[in-house]
């Protein structure tokens, strides 16, 4: 009995179509260990102001730059790693631009709204103590 793709003789076979020259392999080597280079500098970057200044940038500064960082590294991946980097400007943009902005609503909602059931627990323990 044959299998299901066997009958089919057009049928493409993906694995054959996929074959690279060294020349390509190396390209792809190369870009990837940029990006591994690239990630890892900013992910230091990030570990080295979470120890070194903590103090001195304030917390709300401190939250804002490695988010931004984060959502940096995110966008690099989306653009490297699934491709999106090699799609045309305006696909870019639809894709891109409303998790952007949904990335800093909620980061604009963690950063404010953070200390929300603090400062409503602090209300009631006062409240309650009276």
């Amino acid at each position: 009995m044959s299998s299901f793709f066997e009958e089919y003789e057009g049928y493409p076979n993906y694995e054959k179509m996929a074959v690279h020259d060294e020349a390509h392999g190396k390209v792809v080597r190369k870009k990837l260990w940029m990006v591994f280079w690239i990630m890892l500098i900013v992910t230091l970057f990030e570990l080295f102001i979470g120890f070194k200044y903590s103090e001195t940038l304030g917390e709300i500064n401190k939250e804002y730059l490695f988010i931004f960082l984060t959502v940096a590294k995110a966008f690099f991946i989306v653009f490297v790693f699934m491709h999106l980097g090699d799609e045309k400007k305006a696909l870019k943009y639809v894709i891109i631009a409303p998790y952007t902005l949904f990335i800093f609503y909620l980061a604009f909602m963690a950063i404010t709204e953070g200390t929300y059931t603090s400062t409503i627990r602090d209300i009631l323990n006062v409240t309650m103590h009276q």
